[in-house]
């Protein structure tokens, strides 16, 4: 019976999922007006597609997200997630946090992630994301006896500005062996400078290893080896 309630909840968000892809590549495509905050700015699908294998092969059960949109990608780590050995999409162990600041952008995330029927997995955090941030690093500090796990795969896809600082402040919150990746490293243009920065600062750090992927808009794929 888990078994076939597994592949129903993944064909549920693959369904969502290519609805969604469907309105993204309109978006892209330039042929109709969308008004900015009806706009999703997603990942493409290829990235998505490059998540949910990282995802999967790495059995990950705890992913961070900062900057949800409307859930497209978070979306691609349930399904991934959904694929794992061990339980299923109903298993209580795995978890998606995801953290955003549009509260328009959330409700219609809300709706997708039911549709899809991961609102179990899911955990929405509206607000600031260096005070969610710093609040998840005092909740795992205090809970530090085993109570409270570190994340497998974190994702970075908000505001450019802050970006070492989601950097320094997720590090202490991932686990050794564990990802992060950083969406927009190549495109659009006008983040090169900024993207160029940041790459520069993350390889400076010992305690990870880095590299560029010109998949979808470029990914930055650094896991923490120390």
């Amino acid at each position: 019976m888990q078994y076939n309630n597994d592949i129903d909840n993944k064909t549920k968000i693959t369904r969502v999922l290519e609805r969604l892809e469907q309105q993204s590549r309109l978006e892209r495509s330039g042929k109709e007006n969308i008004a900015n905050e009806d706009m999703m700015l997603a990942i493409t699908e290829d990235t998505g597609k490059l998540l949910n294998i990282l995802i999967t092969s790495m059995n990950a059960n705890n992913v961070l997200e900062i900057g949800t949109s409307v859930g497209y990608s978070t979306l691609w780590f349930a399904l991934a997630m959904s694929q794992n050995e061990n339980g299923g999409i109903n298993d209580t162990k795995k978890r998606i946090v995801t953290i955003d600041n549009d509260p328009l952008k959330i409700m219609r995330a809300q709706k997708n992630f039911k549709d899809a029927g991961v609102l179990e997995m899911v955990t929405m955090i509206e607000g600031d994301a260096l005070d969610i941030l710093a609040r998840l690093f005092k909740d795992y500090n205090a809970n530090v006896n085993g109570r409270c796990d570190l994340f497998d795969f974190i994702f970075f896809d908000a505001d450019k500005g802050n970006l070492t600082e989601y950097f320094d402040m997720s590090l202490p919150l991932l686990k050794k062996g564990g990802m992060i990746v950083t969406d927009n490293i190549l495109f659009p243009e006008e983040y090169r400078l900024t993207m160029s920065k940041f790459v520069t600062y993350v390889r400076n750090n010992e305690s990870v290893m880095s590299v560029t992927v010109p998949i979808g808009n470029g990914e930055e794929i650094t896991i923490k080896t120390k």
